[in-house]
């Protein structure tokens, strides 16, 4: 009777694992790499810790998702890399971006920055829309498509764990009819 119990409660904490399951979503913008974490059931991962390595080894750099789950950094290197989020309590996740899917690393000229500078406010004078206006119109088209794409992930999950909880539900009830028919050889 104590295997029963124990292996009830195994299989109903293995089970209960799969609500707390971490996704990482990414997508290689320009020069940077911007990123979604959030849970199963589509709650974002609030302030928690990212580290970036080498797939040849080596950590590179460090940084943390923001309050709706959200990352971003700029490639230091064109290698594959390895992005591993740690949510606490033992919950951790990884995913590896192919070196092809990056944007090429440039070697920054002393004066390049302030040419850029310099022709971005030049075409946006001529536009009418000044820098920031600029940047906050981009955002926004981004972080639509972002939520978008992060629905349908979540509705997508949700599908697959309603069959993933009937099955589970299903070993139980064979386990358990395992258990009755082993104790009534027993008794015979």
């Amino acid at each position: 009777m104590r295997n029963t119990r124990i292996t009830v409660l195994i299989l109903i904490l293995c089970s209960s694992l799969a609500g707390h399951r971490l996704n990482i979503f990414t997508q290689v913008e320009r020069d940077s790499v911007v990123g979604q974490c959030y849970y199963n059931d589509g709650t974002p991962v609030r302030q928690q810790k990212i580290e970036i390595f080498r797939l040849s080894g080596g950590k590179l750099m460090e940084l943390k998702t923001d309050d709706e789950g959200y990352f971003r950094f700029v490639p230091p290197v064109k290698d594959d890399l390895r992005i591993v989020l740690y949510a606490g309590m033992g919950h951790k996740s990884e995913i590896t971006i192919n070196a092809a899917d990056l944007p090429e690393i440039e070697k920054p000229l002393i004066d390049k920055p302030q040419s850029s500078k310099k022709t971005v406010e030049k075409t946006s004078e001529s536009s009418g829309l000044d820098e920031e206006r600029l940047r906050t119109m981009v955002e926004d088209v981004l972080d639509d498509r972002f939520n978008s794409l992060r629905e349908l992930i979540v509705k997508q999950q949700k599908s697959v764990m309603v069959t993933t909880i009937i099955g589970g539900i299903g070993y139980i009830f064979g386990i358990f009819g395992l258990v009755l028919f082993l104790r009534s050889r027993k008794r015979k």
